[in-house]
């Protein structure tokens, strides 16, 4: 899918939506596991991208706000590939690409 970049200050619906049912409150923890300056990227579908500072891991949520893949990665933007399907995950694995002039993968 196309992932448009949001505000790092912004909280992704899907987390939220996942923070509201396990009763959290959304900004607290998005304070403290983003780090307010990489963009995170969401889909049309609410499935986001955001690296979180406490793993130091990129991840890929589905709409639920349910992580579906993981990368290991410092970078500013998220990896082209690396990503690894968590537990009860049977798609393939995919491969992440920007596409707005820049080459900010390697």
């Amino acid at each position: 899918g196309i992932y448009t970049t949001q505000d790092p200050k912004m909280v992704p619906e899907g987390f939220a939506r996942t923070c509201r049912k396990m009763g959290w409150t959304p900004a607290e923890l998005w304070v403290k596991l983003s780090d307010g300056k990489r963009p995170w990227f969401e889909a049309e579908n609410e499935s986001y991208i955001y690296w979180n500072r406490g793993d130091g891991k990129w991840w890929m949520d589905e709409p639920s706000g349910s992580g579906v893949y993981v990368c290991k990665s410092d970078d500013q933007w998220p990896p082209k590939f690396g990503w690894t399907a968590l537990m009860g995950v049977n798609e393939r694995i995919p491969i992440v690409e920007s596409i707005d002039g820049s080459e900010r993968n390697s």
